[in-house]
């Protein structure tokens, strides 16, 4: 194991990958095999290498002076992705052996994730983790709600391990995505079209929790956005939900959204958000947000979300508060 650095909480190694599974139309979910790899985070990432580690040499080309190199069709179809690339940790779990498993999904968008979606078992990933700061579970007499749309449900799932380990029972899962196709779970009874929180997600680990899916068009549970669902789980058990803590992650307006009604609902919220990341390692400074600091005289700084995230309390993200539209 080629570690990076003398801390227990981070490392790199290359995995063995045990599969390669397509999970819906776009999404795939990639499990992998390790030696050893520190306790995670259920919000926490990896930095994936998306190509092979072994690069071959580079090809160089004629510049002519009144012009531009002509590249060709296959020149730009062998490109390959020169930065890693972050992905939410989707399972960790250790086996009787001692090795440990790792999952994280991807939505093929890209070179990278196209690189992804081609591993076979027995395929070697390189990657760098886990990173940045997961989830908080607040004590076991409050209830949780976790509400993901589309590519921010993978740490949710794991978040799903996390909380059955600990025995909590008074959870809700709310999940969506716009068509039944792009739905990345596994279905094992049919969704409620009433939103109706039921047991119809297998989760890792054995977990059962109650769940209500939420789509854009209808064709897989009720007809509408997540923080739809949300809102007609509160109004059915206003007096329960008072202290309720929302973890939420999801593309960038349904976060704002979150914000929006969770603050309207007065329920506290917790938001995974997703920024790009050229190192993962807080170097890059790629990953810039907006965070409310009373000790600056603006009453904010830049924060890293790869190191001081991704996961953020709502009200700590200026781009997230009270004043901020959807």
């Amino acid at each position: 194991m080629d570690k990076v650095a003398d801390e227990k909480t981070m490392c790199a190694i290359d995995a063995r990958v045990v599969s390669c599974t397509p999970i819906c139309r776009e999404h795939v979910v990639v499990e992998m095999a390790l030696p050893g790899f520190p306790t995670s985070e259920a919000g926490q990432f990896v930095q994936l290498l998306c190509r092979s580690a072994h690069v071959a040499e580079p090809t160089g080309c004629d510049w002519p002076p009144d012009g531009f190199p002509s590249l060709s069709d296959k020149d730009l179809r062998d490109r390959q992705a020169f930065l890693r690339r972050p992905f939410s940790i989707a399972d960790q779990w250790t086996t009787r052996d001692g090795s440990v498993h790792l999952c994280v999904m991807a939505r093929v968008v890209g070179t990278g994730t196209r690189w992804l979606a081609q591993l076979q078992p027995g395929d070697t990933l390189n990657l760098t983790g886990p990173l940045g700061r997961g989830f908080r579970i607040p004590p076991p007499d409050v209830p949780l709600v976790l509400l993901g749309g589309g590519v921010g449900i993978p740490p949710l799932i794991y978040l799903t391990r996390r909380l059955s380990e600990l025995g909590r029972r008074d959870v809700t899962v709310i999940i969506g995505a716009r068509t039944r196709e792009l739905l990345p779970v596994r279905l094992i009874d049919k969704p409620d079209e009433d939103g109706r929180p039921c047991a119809c997600v297998k989760y890792p680990g054995g977990g059962r929790f109650d769940t209500i899916v939420a789509s854009d068009d209808g064709s897989v549970g009720m007809r509408g956005l997540v923080t739809d669902a949300l809102r007609a789980w509160h109004e059915r058990r206003p007096s329960r939900n008072q202290n309720a803590v929302v973890c939420a992650c999801g593309p960038a307006g349904m976060l704002k959204a979150a914000a929006v009604l969770t603050r309207e609902l007065g329920l506290a919220c917790q938001l995974c958000i997703e920024r790009n990341m050229g190192c993962g390692l807080g170097t890059c400074l790629s990953c810039v947000v907006r965070a409310r600091d009373d000790k600056q005289p603006q009453g904010w700084r830049w924060a890293l979300a790869c190191s001081d995230g991704p996961v953020f309390e709502r009200d700590d993200l200026l781009d997230y508060g009270p004043d901020v539209g959807v």
